[in-house]
C-alpha cells in the first residue's frame, strides 16, 4: 500500500466532510444567533457560551434553536442528494478532476460570506438569518458531500480496498477534527460569536489545504497489483491527470470507438448492474445511515446533562455527543478491514440498530413537549452514542468495501458515485425521521 497516496485520500476526505461537521459543532455560535433577545437578562450583549447554555438549558429554547440541528440535517441532505444525483450522471461525461474542483469552489463560495455573517447583528430578523443560513448550508453540502465526497469515494474505487478505507477514515476523522475544533474554541475564548469565526475560518482554509493536496495527489503514480496479489508502480511520468495513472484498470471517460457495439453496456443497464450486485450492501449502508441521521445530531445534541458539575455540562453536548461520537466512529471505521464480516450479517446489524433511536429519545432530551425523560443518566446516554457510533461506522466501512469490491474494474468509479447517492439518500430520510421524532418527543 502507498502511504502518500492513503494520506492524499484521507486528507481531500477530511475536506469534503468538515463543512457539515463544522456547521453542526458551531450550534452555540447559531444559538446566540438564534436566541430569545426579549430576556431581560441582557442577552443582546452576552456573548458567553456559559451564559447562552445556561439559557437554553434552563429556559425554553426558541422554535429556531430547538430545530437548528434537525432542520440543518434536512436541507443539507436534500443539497447532498442533488449533488449526488449530478455527481453520477457526470461520471463519465466529466472528469473527477472537474467535479472535485467545482466542488471546492462552492465551498469557498459559501464560507466567504458565512464569515461575514458573524460581524453583523439579525436580532430583528432572526428568521432571515436562520433561512439564509440554511441556504449556505445548502450549498455547501452540494460542494462537499455532493460532488467532493462522491467524487474522491469513485475515485478510490478504482484502486485497492485500503484506498477506499482511506475515504471512510477521512470521512469520521473530519467529525473528530470539527468536535476538537469545537472543544479547543470554547477552551481559549468564551465568545461564541469569536468561536464562529474560528470555525468557519479555519474550514476555509481546510478547502484549500484539500485542493493542494487533491492536486498532488494527481500529480502521484498509483499502485498496480500485481498476478501475485502485491503492489506495484507504474512508471510513466508523462501522466498527470488521476484518470490516466489508473491505466491498469479499464479508462475512466476513454474513448470506446474501437469497441464493438455488442461489447457496450447501455447506460441504464450498466446502473441497474451495479446496483443488482451491491443490492445487500446498498441497503446495509441506506439502513444504517437512516438510523444514525434519526438520531444524531438533531437528537443527541438535545440531550443535557443531569450532573451538578459546571465544567462538566459546560462541555457535556461537544464532548458526549460529537467528540464521542466521532472518535467511535473512526473507531468503528478502523477496524472494519480487520473485521469483516459478511453481507447478510452486516444487514442484520444495521436493522437492529432502530432500537437505538428510542433509547436515545428516552434520555434527557429538553424540551420535551409529550413524554418524560425515562433514562435520565449521562452514563448510559454515553453508552448509547458509542453503540451508535462504532456500529454506524464498522458497517458502512465494510459494507461501502464490499460493494466497490464485488463491481467489475471499469465500472468501480460509476460504482462509488453510486454508493454515495444511495448514502446521501438515506441520509435525508434519515435526517427527516429525525425531525418527527423530535416532534413527537
Amino acid at each position: 500500500m502507498s502511504v502518500k497516496i492513503f494520506v492524499a485520500f484521507t486528507i481531500v476526505s477530511i475536506s469534503s466532510m468538515f463543512p457539515n461537521n463544522a456547521f453542526m459543532n458551531a450550534h452555540e455560535y447559531f444559538y446566540y444567533k438564534l436566541r430569545n433577545v426579549t430576556n431581560d437578562e441582557d442577552p443582546v450583549n452576552t456573548t458567553d457560551t456559559w451564559f447562552i447554555k445556561r439559557q437554553i438549558r434552563d429556559d425554553v429554547p426558541t422554535e429556531l434553536q430547538a430545530n437548528f440541528e434537525a432542520y440543518l440535517t434536512v436541507y443539507g441532505s436534500i443539497a447532498c442528494v442533488l449533488g449526488s444525483i449530478l455527481n453520477v450522471f457526470a461520471t463519465k461525461s466529466l472528469s473527477n478532476s472537474t467535479r472535485m474542483i467545482w466542488g471546492h469552489i462552492l465551498v469557498v463560495v459559501v464560507f466567504i460570506p458565512t464569515i461575514a455573517l458573524t460581524f453583523w447583528n439579525f436580532d430583528d430578523d432572526q428568521t432571515f438569518f436562520f433561512n439564509l443560513s440554511m441556504i449556505l448550508i445548502s450549498i455547501a453540502c452540494f460542494g462537499s458531500l455532493g460532488l467532493m465526497a462522491g467524487g474522491v469515494l469513485g475515485l478510490s474505487a478504482l484502486f485497492p480496498s485500503q484506498y477506499t478505507q482511506a475515504v471512510m477514515v477521512g470521512q469520521s476523522f473530519a467529525g473528530v477534527l470539527a468536535a476538537l475544533m469545537s472543544i479547543l474554541c470554547q477552551a481559549v475564548t468564551s465568545d461564541v460569536i469569536l468561536n464562529g469565526q474560528m470555525y468557519f475560518g479555519f474550514s476555509l482554509i481546510m478547502c484549500f489545504i484539500s485542493l493542494a493536496t487533491y492536486y498532488y495527489l494527481t500529480t502521484l503514480t498509483p499502485p498496480m497489483i500485481t498476478d501475485d496479489g502485491s503492489e506495484g508502480l507504474i512508471e510513466n511520468e508523462e501522466e498527470v491527470s488521476i484518470e490516466a495513472q489508473a491505466n491498469h484498470f479499464p479508462p475512466i471517460d476513454s474513448d470506446n470507438s474501437g469497441q464493438t457495439e455488442e461489447h457496450q453496456l447501455p447506460k441504464w443497464t450498466m446502473y441497474t448492474d451495479i446496483i443488482r450486485k451491491s443490492a445487500i450492501d446498498l441497503t446495509t449502508i441506506s439502513v444504517v445511515l437512516i438510523v444514525t441521521l434519526a438520531a444524531y445530531p438533531g437528537l443527541t445534541s438535545l440531550v443535557h446533562s443531569t450532573s451538578r458539575n459546571h465544567t462538566w455540562n459546560s462541555y457535556f453536548s461537544a464532548v458526549a455527543s460529537f467528540l464521542l461520537y466521532n472518535v467511535g466512529d473512526l473507531i468503528g471505521r478502523s477496524s472494519a478491514n480487520s473485521l469483516r464480516l459478511s453481507p447478510k450479517y452486516l444487514l442484520i446489524i444495521s436493522f437492529l440498530r432502530f432500537a437505538l433511536i428510542p433509547m436515545i429519545a428516552m434520555c434527557n432530551v429538553a424540551p420535551r413537549a409529550h413524554t418524560h425523560a425515562l433514562i435520565p443518566y449521562d452514563g448510559v446516554f454515553v453508552l448509547l452514542v458509542i453503540l451508535l457510533s462504532t456500529s454506524h461506522g464498522f458497517c458502512i466501512t465494510n459494507a461501502t468495501i464490499g460493494a466497490t469490491t464485488s463491481i467489475d474494474k471499469d465500472s468501480r468509479e460509476l460504482a462509488g458515485s453510486i454508493i454515495a447517492l444511495f448514502g446521501v439518500t438515506a441520509a435525508m430520510f434519515g435526517g427527516v425521521l429525525g425531525v418527527l421524532i423530535i416532534k413527537l418527543v
